[in-house]
């Protein structure tokens, strides 16, 4: 089995994600709401993720989509 390294770069951006609204919470929150409901602080991070990265806009089709389908449940 190889070992993965964890560079200084992985934690500044696991840091990061835990202050910036980011794509991958955000698309893992709405997924997760569609198959049971959210607690309460999971509402409030997606609030929070939900205009996703702020350098990028990778993901905002997938989101808005998923996120539809979500506030229908």
């Amino acid at each position: 089995m190889s070992e993965q390294k964890f560079s200084l770069i992985d934690a500044i951006y696991n840091f990061l994600g835990w202050i910036f609204p980011n794509c991958r919470d955000a698309l893992k929150l709405v997924e997760k709401g569609q198959k049971q409901g959210l607690k309460w602080h999971e509402k409030v991070a997606l609030k929070y993720n939900s205009p996703l990265c702020l350098h990028c806009n990778c993901n905002r089709e997938k989101f808005d989509k998923e996120y539809k389908k979500l506030k229908k449940l």
